[in-house]
C-alpha cells in the first residue's frame, strides 16, 4: 500500500476566492513543497519568453534561478557573455535554492497558488 497523500493546489485571481484547481501526490508536506515549487517555476519559465535560468558559475550572477527580464534586462556583455550582476539581481524572481527548499505559495502577475496540507492523517 502507498504512503501517498494529496495535497490540493488552490488558485485564485486577485478580488476573487480560491479554487482547488489540481493535486499532488506525495509522502510528505515537505516533499510536496519541492514538487510544487518546481512545477510552478518551470511552468512559469515555459509560459514566458522573458524569464530565464541564470547560472551563478556560467552566467556572472550571485544567484542561479529564475530572472523575470519582463521589465527590461541586465546588461549582458558579448565578450565575456556575462551579464552585470548588480542589475540582473533587480530580475531576480526565485533562486533555485527556494526551489530546492520547496514552497506552498506563488504569485505571478494577477494570479496566486496555494499548496494546502492534506486533511487526511
Amino acid at each position: 500500500m502507498s504512503n501517498f497523500k494529496e495535497y490540493p493546489i488552490y488558485k485564485k485571481r486577485d478580488g476573487q476566492d480560491f479554487k482547488e484547481v489540481s493535486y499532488i501526490y506525495s509522502d510528505s508536506f515537505e516533499a510536496a513543497k519541492k514538487q510544487f515549487a518546481k512545477q510552478m517555476t518551470e511552468d512559469n519559465h515555459n509560459q514566458s519568453n522573458d524569464v530565464q535560468w541564470l547560472d551563478k558559475d556560467i552566467d556572472g550572477v550571485d544567484e542561479t534561478g529564475f530572472y523575470d527580464f519582463s521589465g527590461g534586462s541586465a546588461a549582458y556583455d558579448e565578450e565575456t557573455e556575462k551579464y552585470d550582476n548588480e542589475e540582473a539581481a533587480n530580475y531576480l524572481m526565485v533562486t533555485e535554492a527556494a526551489i530546492n527548499e520547496g514552497f506552498d505559495s506563488w504569485r505571478e502577475d494577477v494570479y496566486t497558488w496555494e499548496l494546502r496540507e492534506s486533511l487526511e492523517n
